[in-house]
């Protein structure tokens, strides 16, 4: 098995799978967060006024994880940009490859 990571060119290999990856490690968590878990702790609190869960709510919070699903995955496809990289690989360490191979 080999490893693939960015070449020295500063190609970004698998732009696209980087983004559907993001948007899986984000959306999943957001998802279930959102929609199944937030919606019975806004109930529980509820329920102790005497007052139940809007109707809309659940469909809001899908919205709400929607967008911030597709923002990161924005996020990462802006990341996987070449000159983007560059800039990440020079002055942070959150490039496509680590540091030590940027040096030299």
């Amino acid at each position: 098995m080999t490893h693939q990571h960015a070449s020295p060119s500063g190609d970004i290999w698998f732009r696209n799978q980087r983004v559907w990856r993001t948007a899986l490690a984000v959306g999943i968590p957001a998802i279930i967060s959102l929609v199944a878990i937030v919606p019975e702790i806004i109930q529980a609190i509820l329920a102790e006024a005497g007052e139940s869960l809007p109707v809309g709510v659940r469909t809001a919070l899908l919205g709400v994880a929607a967008a911030i699903t597709t923002v990161a995955a924005v996020i990462s496809r802006i990341m996987a940009i070449p000159a983007v990289d560059r800039w990440l690989r020079t002055y942070t360490p959150f490039g496509s490859s680590p540091r030590a191979e940027n040096r030299g």
